[in-house]
């Protein structure tokens, strides 16, 4: 007996957990057991599979393509209260979660975690192509991620202050230990190219222990090594050059300081994720400036004959152009919406 997952059409409109139920793939009929609604088993089963298959599909294209992080992450978390077990959401949830990184608090402890805790059902062989492109995913993340956090704490290669130095390498000795991580699971899998990949950004970023950092004052820090709870030691230098950069308005991490810039926790871009809010609102605005433009219209032919005609004409004209601009960009956005970003 062959038992599968099948999906409920009929009931729990409000609670779609609740319209999952397990069928025998070898019977004649299954009744749902909530509704009572009779099927025949691959009704049911295909059912289950294509909204499974529809929502990670979405929380895909929330990910690579919208850049919508969160909403990724939450449709991942969604198909997991709906099939616990799947792999797919597992470890989409795991790469959004890496995204969700910002400046003053990364997710990569967090992904570690996880991935510990989940990795021995990666290993299989049907899931061994997707385990690899997503821990290769997970390291491109992490390293993009360095890249963009460093240039926001830095101001023309200098750091803006120690408490930068130390933010910096808070995060590099965590995507460290993450990449690590990565290192171990794809040689489990044998995936040697890939281990060889992630080996060398480890050995690019431990070289940045060796690096002499200047702050904009011109003093030199260096960094010495972790106290017991993680946080980076840094010690003071003796050298002191001339940054030329007394004229520019600095920034800092404290939110507190009226005087100086604070900067801001956004790591990642998000102009797709603009992109894709605008391409959701096109529709809508589209359709009230067209009703808009039809009321004018209308106007515009039951005063035809008078002064105000100038005026309805006009506006319907403006307003006409606006719903068709709307209808444009939406075109326009959807296609650079359907290129995946990573």
């Amino acid at each position: 007996m062959a038992m599968k997952k099948g999906y409920c059409h009929n009931c729990n409109k409000d609670y779609e957990v609740r319209r999952i139920f397990d069928v025998n793939s070898d019977a004649k009929y299954c009744y749902c057991p909530h509704c009572g609604k009779r099927y025949r088993p691959k009704v049911v089963i295909n059912a289950y599979d294509r909204v499974i298959a529809r929502y990670l599909k979405r929380a895909n294209f929330y990910l690579r393509n919208a850049n919508e992080y969160l909403l990724a992450y939450n449709l991942f978390a969604y198909v997991l209260e709906l099939e616990p077990e799947n792999k797919s959401a597992k470890l989409g949830r795991l790469l959004s979660l890496s995204y969700l990184s910002s400046l003053r608090r990364n997710r990569f402890v967090e992904v570690r975690e996880l991935l510990d805790m989940e990795k021995a059902d990666f290993h299989g062989a049907k899931i061994k192509s997707e385990y690899s492109s997503i821990l290769l995913g997970l390291d491109r993340c992490s390293n993009k991620y360095m890249e963009k956090a460093k240039k926001k704490l830095t101001f023309r290669t200098y750091f803006y202050d120690v408490e930068c130095i130390k933010l910096y390498y808070r995060h590099v000795g965590e995507v460290i230990k993450l990449k690590r991580l990565l290192l171990e699971e794809l040689s489990m899998i044998d995936d040697s190219k890939g281990a060889e990949v992630v080996s060398e950004s480890i050995k690019a970023l431990e070289n940045e222990y060796n690096n002499i950092n200047f702050t904009v004052d011109g003093h030199d820090h260096l960094f010495a090594n972790y106290s017991k709870n993680g946080d980076p030691l840094i010690t003071n230098g003796r050298r002191k050059i001339d940054t030329k950069l007394s004229k520019y308005r600095m920034a800092t991490l404290n939110t507190e300081d009226k005087k100086l810039r604070v900067l801001d926790d956004a790591v990642f871009k998000k102009v797709y994720r603009v992109i894709f809010r605008t391409f959701k609102a096109t529709i809508p605005c589209s359709i009230v400036v067209l009703g808009l433009a039809l009321t004018m219209l209308v106007l515009y032919l039951i005063f035809m004959h008078t002064a105000a005609a100038p005026f309805f004409l006009g506006t319907f004209i403006a307003f006409a152009v606006s719903a068709l601009s709307f209808i444009v960009v939406r075109f326009l956005f959807a296609y650079i919406l359907k290129k995946p970003r990573f």
